[in-house]
């Protein structure tokens, strides 16, 4: 079985920081794994954004375009979480994601995430607490860029 390992790289994401082992381990036996060749899409950009993706091995290239014919604008290795905006605001992926290397990932659905947060509500609670961080860090970037684009 695969969760101790997996469990651990979930432990590194930012956004579950905090979060207590009892859940970590309830998410990474509830997840579903998924095993994509070298060329496969992880998802589309446009398309609903119903999950996100906990990349366990492999790499990903990340494209601004939907039919990933455009440039790699990044890459996603081993202890990235792709997709998690989306999945938790019901909102279309932004980007297209497409493998760049025999992947593994854990798929974590919409409905698995909601329901984690309504049966544990400090988990819910430490998850918006870990965005509600990083969108304060994203507008103190934009303050700060903000002087390089006025004329």
């Amino acid at each position: 079985m695969r969760s101790r390992p997996d469990i651990e790289v979930l432990r590194q994401i930012p956004l579950f920081a905090g979060t207590d082992d009892i859940h970590l381990k309830f998410l990474s036996f509830s997840a579903k794994r998924v095993e994509l060749e070298t060329g496969s899409v992880l998802f589309q950009k446009g398309k609903e954004g119903a999950a996100a993706y906990l990349v366990l091995t492999g790499t990903a290239e990340i494209y601004e375009d939907a039919e990933a014919a455009g440039r790699v604008v990044a890459t996603a290795e081993g202890g990235a979480l792709l997709g998690e905006l989306s999945m938790i605001a019901n909102v279309v992926y932004g980007v297209t994601v497409k493998t760049a290397s025999d992947f593994a990932a854990k798929r974590i659905d919409r409905d698995l995430f909601i329901r984690m947060a309504g049966e544990f509500p400090e988990f819910g609670l430490g998850i918006m607490r870990n965005i509600a961080e990083r969108l304060g860090r994203s507008a103190g970037a934009f303050k700060e860029l903000r002087p390089l684009f006025q004329t």
